[in-house]
């Protein structure tokens, strides 16, 4: 019987990955006044990465994420890895803006904290959760829910908050952990071993459900645990080691497998 979830965040619950290159072609297009071609992209990221990253987060890599989460994310938390971020985060997000407009854009003279001030902002607001997530999270209440998430503690909080969500997660067989606080993320098995002893369950008591077939379905299927590969874009899994327990491409699916491996009746929401 199912008695616990945990879920991840970026992609799985909210909108995530789409609104980063979304945010660098406008915030571009706004300093250098002209449309920006995929190649310049691919160099703007590239850039993020070696600044953010490999250069200053290197020995904190294995918390699975970087540069561009520090460019725009909230600091504060407990932890190694948040107190360096505390640190460091202005000289990295500095370094990262002018490394963009300076050299890769060609652009002298600008305001660096405007141009972070509005990166921040823009990004917070596209925030949101994904339609079939409320409607099914509302149907879960009475299991213990976890998320589990690769980011800043603080940061990963936020979001949860901004889309509506932070109350899924909170109170009594709730918990919300991120990778900054414990130093591993996914697929590391750290994580998935401290909520499962805190929630007090078995292996075969929890669901993993994520986008992630590298990181929240290897993570899982390491540790015995069954594992929800949601895959919206309708993706390949080439590599075995990826594959999921089960294989959805909406929130909604969750129900019923849920349903059937539980033995017992979750009335499934409207579709919209």
């Amino acid at each position: 019987m199912i008695k616990g979830i945990i879920f991840d965040l970026d992609d799985t619950l909210t909108i995530h990955e789409k609104i980063y290159n979304k945010e660098y072609i406008r915030i571009s297009q706004e300093i250098s006044k002209n449309i920006i071609d995929k190649n310049t992209l691919e160099i703007i990221i590239k850039k993020i990465n070696e600044i953010g990253s490999i250069k200053y987060f290197k020995k904190y890599l294995d918390a699975k994420f970087g540069g561009r989460d520090i460019l725009w994310g909230d600091i504060g938390g407990s932890g190694e890895v948040n107190e360096f971020i505390s640190t460091s985060y202005n000289i990295i997000r500095t370094e990262i803006w002018k490394e963009i407009t300076k050299n890769i854009l060609g652009i002298n003279n600008i305001n660096i904290s405007e141009i972070s001030n509005n990166h921040i902002h823009n990004m917070w607001e596209m925030i949101e959760a994904y339609d079939d997530v409320i409607p099914v999270l509302l149907k879960l209440k009475r299991l213990k829910l976890a998320v589990l998430t690769n980011g800043m503690a603080i940061h990963q909080r936020r979001k949860l908050a901004k889309s509506g969500l932070l109350y899924f997660f909170s109170g009594k067989n709730r918990q919300i952990l991120t990778s900054s606080e414990i130093k591993f993320g996914k697929p590391f098995p750290h994580g998935y071993e401290i909520i499962i002893k805190n929630f007090k369950l078995s292996k075969n008591e929890i669901l993993m459900v994520g986008d992630r077939p590298e990181g929240d379905i290897l993570g899982a299927n390491k540790l015995g645990i069954k594992s929800v590969y949601i895959n919206r874009e309708n993706e390949n899994i080439s590599n075995n080691e990826f594959r999921p327990t089960y294989e959805i491409n909406s929130m909604y699916e969750l129900l019923e497998i849920i349903a059937t491996v539980s033995y017992t009746h979750l009335t499934l929401p409207t579709k919209a």
